[in-house]
């Protein structure tokens, strides 16, 4: 059996110091079977590998060698996975035999960067694909110190479409494009995904098809597309159902609203669809059209008012509601989430929590130092001896987070990669993750254990992009090159806003490196602190310089002034802004104003509005309204315009005797208002109501009561 994972939204983390110790210390580690063939040295069937290798004979007790022809001594096989998006991006393997380090390899006649070819041993390279023209092309490859040059004809195909999101839950409701090239789609053509058809399929352009998908088990999926007329195209695993958290489950989208509205209700632990779900549209139950849910989760509202905008409610007993002001689109997926009440164990409908069983992937490589000799293991030239009996040198291997405001955390320190690690090329580490496609980056430096906390000052980090993770499955060969250098500062000079009689009174920094297009990399020092007023400068000392693999990502600064050694509201942060430059100081302005709560207020609330004032342009507005000590949560979105919000009686007999808002008594109200980049709330997806999706926003909280 695959391993199985039952964090709700992290990501469970193991590798092993010892290259052939994947089926013990690190599948155990998690309660599971081990995967076949796991570790370096140990070939899959894939490679000619395993008990029945061509080349010895194992009737007797020892093996014997035979004399067998190994074919040409080079030549390139075949490559993992041996398709992909014509838009290019994906990481693949070359295999084959006599690879030099510095083998060329070139696709349909395109050469791929030099950059993008890395060859961990005589009989693999991993390359980035190049974009390309949908269809079968040549391989080829050659070393210039030879002159010699082998191709395999039709040895890597582009695929004629490209999924975009590639992942999304497994409860379904993901809004999917499909991006073709050379494709002539036409309105009748369909979309489905693992054999289940796409919902609501819309051709955009004659390459270009948007549809939501169904439900699915976790793993990748095949994606078909047929045309009115029969023509049919198929691309291979080109979509990912996980319940990891995509930044795509749930939120706005479709066609203008004009009569009719469709609102999709699951629950946000479990993805399970909820059955009697409120839908009310309207700020007023006497006044709104007002729908429940079916066994689907689909609530389906139709009425010649519902046009232009319309503020949407969904409430369900025992989960927290939420309301979307002036929405202007006929489409609102909502996940809402438990009420964690003793009373609600059985629910109605009932919530099961987050614990749901999933199956993992594995990921084995090696961390490969450059500077060896050809194909050899190269020492850890670039991470210091330590000073002390209490340190040692020491390397992890991570996920790239989705928020550059995430913090840092040093794995336990059995996982550890040292220099006395097993490897062919490096150093071997394994990972469990869940599925996905993945970017993986290194940090190898100076560790100390012996102090609270744990102290980590990294010297050298490693990248590695595109690393694909299937459920049940082993990825093999995703090695990592440590090959940037932490060696740069980041210097800034902060403007924070004027403080106010509640706050704030003190700046707060963080500092991500962008890997990928919501992807960062977070350092241990990547989080800084300055009491208010500011003196000074804030410098971020050790980072990695931005070339070679990291020569078209950027820094990710993120800048707050806070209250309190908290850290709370009344605050004002700088999310999100991107530079490249370490040679001068950066000045940090921009930041919002606190915005100012009229309704609810520190008196009694009446439960039916929304008001504040703000001084800013805005993008978003979102308000926690919790009762019952944070027990229950009414959560208010709304676009950045917008001041007031009327809000239903949730209480009304109209909709029936369950309890579908807050408890009354105390209430705490916490309001943001938030800058984001680009946006258009018309398309609202669920992972932009997370501070980490915003460019810049302010907060302020009140206590009242209900």
């Amino acid at each position: 059996m695959p391993p199985k994972l039952r964090s709700g939204r992290g990501v469970l983390l193991r590798s092993a110091s010892v290259g052939l110790v994947a089926c013990g210390a690190v599948v155990a580690a998690i309660g599971a079977g081990c995967f076949p063939g796991s570790g370096p040295g140990l070939l899959s069937p894939e490679d000619g590998g395993g008990p029945t290798s061509p080349g010895l004979d194992t009737t007797d007790a020892a093996p014997i060698k035979r004399d067998v022809d190994l074919g040409d001594p080079f030549a390139v096989e075949g490559l993992t996975p041996s398709h992909g998006p014509w838009t290019g991006g994906l990481r693949s393997t070359v295999r084959g035999r006599g690879f030099p380090t510095k083998v060329r390899v070139f696709l349909g006649g395109l050469e791929v960067p030099a950059g993008d070819v890395f060859a961990s041993d005589p009989t693999r390279a991993a390359v980035v694909i190049p974009p390309g023209v949908p269809g079968a092309v040549d391989v080829k490859i050659r070393d210039d110190a030879t002159a010699q040059e082998r191709t395999l004809a039709g040895g890597f195909v582009y695929d004629a479409f490209v999924v975009e999101p590639s992942s999304g839950a497994t409860s379904g409701g993901t809004r999917i494009a499909l991006k073709g090239s050379g494709t002539a789609w036409t309105t009748g053509t369909t979309v489905a995904i693992g054999g289940k058809a796409c919902e609501r399929p819309t051709v955009v352009a004659v390459d270009r098809i948007e549809c939501i998908t169904a439900a699915q088990p976790a793993g990748s999926q095949d994606v078909t597309v047929t045309t009115p007329d029969g023509v049919f195209v198929q691309v291979r695993d080109a979509y990912t159902y996980s319940d990891s958290p995509d930044g795509y489950r749930g939120g706005l989208s479709g066609g203008v609203l004009a009569g009719s509205m469709r609102v999709l209700v699951l629950d946000a632990y479990t993805g399970v669809p909820l059955a009697g779900a409120r839908a009310i549209a309207g700020g007023d139950v006497t006044t709104a059209i007002i729908a429940k849910t079916d066994a689907g989760g689909l609530a389906q509202l139709t009425s010649p008012t519902l046009t232009g905008k319309v503020t949407i409610t969904i409430a369900a007993k025992c989960h927290q509601p939420v309301t979307y002001a002036d929405v202007p689109v006929d489409t609102v997926t909502a996940y809402i989430t438990p009420v964690l009440d003793p009373a609600c164990a059985d629910g109605d409908p009932p919530s099961t929590g987050n614990g749901t069983g999933r199956s993992g992937a594995q990921i084995v490589g090696e961390l490969i130092w450059p500077g060896g000799v050809e194909f050899q293991k190269a020492g850890w030239t670039t991470v210091p001896n330590p000073a002390r009996a209490t340190e040692r040198r020491a390397a992890y291997v991570y996920v790239a987070t989705a928020s550059p405001l995430d913090a840092f955390a040093l794995p336990d320190a059995t996982v550890a990669i040292t220099p006395l690690s097993e490897g062919v090329r490096g150093y071997a580490y394994s990972l469990i993750t869940l599925p996905g496609n993945l970017t993986l980056y290194a940090l190898a430096g100076i560790e100390d254990r012996s102090v609270t906390p744990p102290r980590f000052t990294p010297y050298v980090m490693g990248l590695a992009r595109g690393a694909s993770a299937q459920a049940g499955v082993q990825t093999v060969g995703v090695d990592i090159p440590m090959a940037s250098l932490l060696d740069h500062t980041v210097t800034l000079a902060p403007q924070p806003p004027a403080a106010g009689p509640r706050g704030p009174d003190r700046f707060q920094a963080n500092l991500a490196i962008s890997l990928a297009t919501n992807a960062f990399a977070i350092l241990p020092s990547s989080a800084k602190s300055r009491a208010l007023p500011l003196a000074g400068t804030v410098p971020f000392i050790g980072v990695p310089p931005l070339s070679g693999a990291l020569a078209t990502e950027s820094y990710v600064i993120s800048a707050s002034a806070v209250t309190g050694p908290s850290q709370g509201a009344p605050a004002s942060v700088i999310a999100r802004f991107k530079t490249t430059d370490t040679s001068n100081v950066l000045t940090v302005a921009g930041f919002l104003g606190v915005p100012v709560l009229s309704e609810p207020s520190t008196g009694k609330w009446s439960g039916r509005s929304l008001k504040f004032t703000a001084t800013s342009t805005l993008d978003l507005v979102q308000a926690t309204i919790s009762s019952a000590g944070g027990l229950v949560a009414w959560t208010v979105i709304a676009p950045g315009g917008t001041r007031e919000v009327a809000l239903p009686d949730l209480a009304s007999p109209l909709l029936g005797a369950d309890p579908l808002g807050l408890r009354r008594g105390p209430l705490q109200t916490t309001l943001y208002i938030a800058r984001i980049d680009s946006f258009d709330y018309a398309k609202l997806r669920s992972g932009q109501l997370s501070s980490a999706s915003w460019n810049a926003y302010a907060i302020d909280t009140l206590n009242g009561d209900y």
